[in-house]
């Protein structure tokens, strides 16, 4: 038998190998980490481009990943409501995959009700709030005209807040899109015909609208925009236009969009809550004219500034 000093010994040698053991594996957690190497440090870079290359070595499908990119910069309103999608070679190779891969994505979303196709190819993002809201309520203003009362309402309270918040928060791109809409409004309003005045005057406010930077209002103004032009065309039906009233209202655009550039929010606000308590007094205070048949649309061009 050992003596209690052999023993003794014999536990102070396992303390002190034990003891060793420890010293490593923390010498070990402790130890610096590596610098990171050229492609992990490239990960971390955020790049200008909207859509970010697919990792290859990615363990989920690359369909999932690419559509789940998407979505997120339509919910993040980095992709607004009418955005084309570039086209599916260049978007690609922005992403670093197949096309049949993106072909699954983009169907994927298409299913879903993020994008929908154009008529000339490619994809565009959804309205989302359109077919819910803007559609039906247009298709009940071309059978009850004088509904086109409440939509102004409903307009003043949206583009008074659109306005203030562009003049606020607008990057120089959001304002040059917001100068080029109101050039092409502006040369509208002075042809003989003009024919095309409803459909620029929305485009100067739905480019108000993304300057918001506002996703929800962003998406609401989008959505309602079948329903805006549809109350423009309904009160140039019953309300008598001169060339004083058409005048004015392009003076009334001049004031929000001079407002925007100068950032002045309260101008802004101001400004388009004028123009459209303007429109409200024309529509209450004229005499209507008494409603004709509606013409086809291939046919029916007659439109006015609001």
């Amino acid at each position: 038998m050992k003596s209690r000093h052999g023993q003794w010994l014999t536990v102070l040698k396992k303390s002190a190998k034990a003891d060793r053991a420890q010293a490593q594996i923390a010498a070990t957690l402790h130890q610096p980490r590596p610098p990171r190497t050229t492609a992990q440090t490239k990960l971390q870079v955020r790049t200008p481009l909207p859509f970010q290359p697919v990792q290859s070595y990615t363990r989920v499908r690359i369909a999932d990943v690419v559509a789940d990119q998407v979505r997120a910069l339509i919910t993040s309103g980095a992709l607004l409501p009418g955005q084309r999608l570039p086209a599916e070679r260049d978007l690609a190779e922005q992403l670093n995959v197949s096309r049949p891969s993106l072909r699954e994505a983009l169907i994927r979303l298409e299913s879903d009700g993020f994008i929908r196709a154009v008529a000339r190819g490619g994809f565009e993002v959804s309205d989302v709030t359109a077919p819910l809201v803007s559609a039906p309520l247009a298709a009940l203003l071309s059978q009850h005209p004088r509904a086109s009362a409440d939509v102004l309402e409903l307009r003043h309270g949206l583009e008074s807040l659109a306005t203030a918040y562009a003049a606020e928060r607008a990057t120089d791109t959001d304002l040059a899109r917001i100068a080029a809409a109101f050039q092409a409004l502006k040369t509208a309003a002075i042809e003989p015909k003009r024919t095309r005045i409803a459909e620029h005057d929305a485009a100067f406010h739905l480019a108000i609208a993304d300057a918001t930077h506002n996703l929800a209002l962003a998406h609401v103004m989008h959505g309602l925009h079948e329903l805006v032009r549809e109350s423009m065309l309904t009160s140039h039906r019953l309300v008598d236009y001169d060339d004083q009233v058409e005048a004015d209202l392009l003076a009334q655009h001049q004031a929000i969009f001079d407002a925007i550039i100068a950032r002045d929010s309260q101008r802004a606000r101001d400004a388009a809550g004028a123009h459209l308590d303007y429109v409200r007094t024309l529509y209450r205070d004229r005499p209507l004219k008494p409603e004709a048949p509606r013409q086809s649309a291939k046919n029916h061009n007659p439109e006015t500034t609001q």
